[in-house]
């Protein structure tokens, strides 16, 4: 809000000064002791200049730019607004200075210090606001976050041709807001904060994390997904892509974080170009949801056979290891020696095994001189 005592200091100068030589002719005229005539113009003149320093130095306290941290080539259009407009709040802090506060005009003149005041803090901003995106989207870059949905569009290619250089035409509007030119035509700097050609898009890490959460949940559960556990899968997956933002569902489709592949280039997963109009947008929701369901199946129908055939092998390895241990007992026992072999045998079973043993002796032929 302009200072009172300021501006009617500034209508009580510029009044003075105005009307300083009429005043002291008019003096001389009507016999007045000029040397004090003289006295009261010199006042009036100091009261003036007292008056109009206050002035500027009002009107220098304005909310400004600091010229020197704008893009050079912008510093005309900016230096040519700031000029224009401080002229403007002069004049209407004059006018304000001339009226009763209660006058229609008085009211418009300190509305209008207030808007050139306010388009001065908003032109600020903006052109800190440039600076910032253009040094964001430089890091974002170095860094590969930026979605490939982004780069696919071609909005990449629109800002690497505006921000690498160092040369832009800007028209300024008298808010404080500015469009800038490219390849033929005029942008709004607002339309860097919007889904447009001139702003883009990070990769979803956010989203990628979650469906990884459930895949590791998946492969470790081991189990298949069906019936309970499928409706608490869909629960969840309805939930993500049901309050994702646009930008964001389009990283899940193109961006190859968790596969190699982007999602809508997997065959045989039912996708449809038309998903990506914005008419389609429910369509496309359930689109995501329903595929990644199908993911999270495989990975569980995955881990469930290998657990399963993990469980096998153990079965048959216990088998296969008991085998091995009654043949190891058999075989000590078929090798005992023959005494022991010999001395388990019943009295009965000594007397045929000696008996036999004779028998078998007398039956060698023993090799003969010639």
């Amino acid at each position: 809000m302009a200072n009172q005592a300021l501006i009617k200091g500034a209508g009580i100068a510029a009044d003075t000064f105005a009307n300083i030589q009429g005043g002291y002719n008019a003096g001389l005229q009507t016999g007045y002791d000029a040397e004090a005539v003289a006295m009261a113009l010199r006042q009036a003149q100091y009261q003036r200049n007292k008056d109009e320093a206050e002035l500027k130095n009002y009107v220098n306290s304005m909310d400004t730019i600091d010229v020197a941290k704008v893009e050079p080539g912008m510093r005309d259009e900016v230096n040519n607004f700031l000029i224009s407009n401080r002229n403007k709040y002069a004049r209407a802090a004059k006018t304000a200075s001339e009226l009763d506060a209660d006058d229609p005009d008085y009211i418009k003149a300190i509305s209008t210090m207030n808007e050139i005041n306010s388009s001065f803090k908003a032109l600020s901003e903006n052109l800190d606001l440039f600076k910032q995106k253009r040094e964001q989207y430089y890091d974002d870059v170095r860094n590969n976050r930026i979605s490939e949905a982004s780069i696919i569009n071609g909005n990449t290619d629109n800002l690497n041709s505006l921000f690498k250089n160092n040369e832009f035409d800007i028209v300024i509007e008298p808010g404080g807001t500015f469009q800038i030119s490219h390849d033929g035509t005029y942008v709004p700097f607002s339309d860097f904060e919007k889904d447009t050609d001139y702003n883009y898009h990070l990769i979803n890490s956010e989203g990628f994390n979650a469906i990884m959460e459930l895949t590791n949940k998946a492969q470790q559960g081991g189990v298949k997904i069906e019936n309970a556990l499928e409706t608490n899968y869909k629960y969840q997956l309805n939930g993500m892509f049901n309050t994702m933002s646009r930008e964001d569902m389009m990283s899940m489709i193109y961006d190859t974080v968790i596969s190699d592949t982007p999602l809508n280039m997997v065959p045989g997963n039912g996708w449809d170009d038309s998903y990506l109009d914005i008419e389609n947008d429910k369509q496309l929701r359930i689109w995501l949801a329903n595929t990644y369901l199908d993911g999270l199946k495989k990975v569980a129908i995955g881990s469930y056979n290998q657990k399963r055939a993990e469980a096998d092998q153990k079965i048959r390895d216990s088998y296969n290891k008991s085998r091995a241990s009654a043949r190891g007992r058999k075989s000590v026992v078929d090798n005992k020696p023959f005494i022991e072999q010999y001395n388990s045998l019943s009295e009965a079973e000594k007397i045929k095994f000696r008996e036999d043993l004779i028998e078998s002796q007398n039956q060698v032929t023993l090799p003969t001189e010639e």
